[in-house]
């Protein structure tokens, strides 16, 4: 299948792909969306002019991993990729994707923007669904960049309580609060155990969630959850990072850690029905858009964290 290429996300991943660091295949530009080209002669179920958000990689359904629910975890899955790359005026999709259905025709009433939100968002749905959510949970998402935002916005859409976000850029804190967190604290200003337990009963939160890759928030979120708590695992950490914690408490008070990678096509099928149902509305943390000719200077933009929070690339 070859794909015209309309939106396309800058991803955080995208970003330490270019400086060498990353521990996912490094092809840059996966949050995409656009317009079916061509088909091969013997695909049925696409046609030229479809508009499709695609995904990049698809496992097998069938090995091991697959039969057991850790479908990220098939060996075909990161042997999967868009060709060259999503930041491209066309793009080719392979075989496999396409056999196994990862290119989902946007509803009618979603833009190519929206529908280039389906693969983080997705991310995102099946981190939740690792997670668990039950009634009444108090939540702690640190990091409010895109992943962060995307998650506040889930959590308060599937009935959290409270919902505490954390980070150290003021301007990403005010955007937290606009999508749904109850309560935003700087790292560098609050006293994160005090604010929180104060918050709680004394408790803590029953859930933490880390969308940053930086170890020391790891780190950090261990004091923040109550007895019996999970901690999910969900910015990617460069390769080779470390972090120390005290084992015996993480023992005691029985902490959970879930890491969760990735989305399969079931979570963004179901990103693109809560967006078409107008139950999120991720388009309005877009700052920047740039044409794919100025990609180098998105690259620029989407790199300050001050100053811009999402950049969408448009062919």
């Amino acid at each position: 299948m070859l794909v015209k290429m309309r939106a396309c996300g800058i991803c955080g991943t995208d970003l330490e792909k270019v400086h060498g660091v990353h521990v996912t295949p490094p092809v840059l530009g996966h949050e995409v969306a656009g317009d079916i080209e061509e088909v091969g002669s013997d695909v049925k179920a696409y046609s030229r002019g479809d508009r499709v958000a695609v995904h990049h990689h698809v496992p097998c359904h069938s090995c091991f991993y697959c039969r057991h629910g850790h479908h990220t975890m098939c060996q075909d899955f990161p042997k999967s990729n868009l060709d060259p790359c999503g930041f491209a005026e066309y793009f080719r999709v392979p075989e496999i994707n396409v056999n196994k259905g990862a290119a989902f025709r946007i509803p009618s009433g979603l833009s190519y923007e929206e529908a280039a939100f389906a693969e983080p968002t997705g991310c995102c749905i099946r981190a939740l669904n690792r997670l668990g959510i039950q009634s009444g949970d108090d939540f702690l998402v640190v990091g409010s960049g895109p992943a962060g935002l995307t998650l506040i916005q889930l959590l308060r859409a599937l009935g959290a309580n409270l919902i505490f976000a954390i980070d150290v850029v003021e301007s990403r804190l005010k955007w937290a609060e606009k999508f749904g967190a109850d309560r935003t604290l700087d790292a560098a200003k609050h006293d994160l155990l005090a604010s929180i337990r104060d918050a709680t009963e004394g408790r803590g939160v029953d859930k933490a969630i880390v969308a940053s890759g930086n170890t020391e928030a790891i780190r950090s979120s261990l004091p923040l959850v109550r007895k019996g708590g999970k901690i999910l695992l969900f910015g990617i950490p460069p390769k080779g990072s470390v972090f120390n914690c005290d084992v015996s408490d993480v023992f005691i008070r029985e902490i959970t850690f879930i890491p969760s990678y990735s989305t399969t096509e079931r979570e963004m099928e179901t990103a693109l029905d809560m967006m078409a149902a107008g139950k999120l509305r991720l388009t309005e943390m877009i700052t920047h858009r740039s044409r794919l000719s100025e990609i180098a200077e998105a690259f620029r933009v989407a790199e300050d964290a001050k100053s811009s929070l999402k950049v969408m690339v448009e062919a």
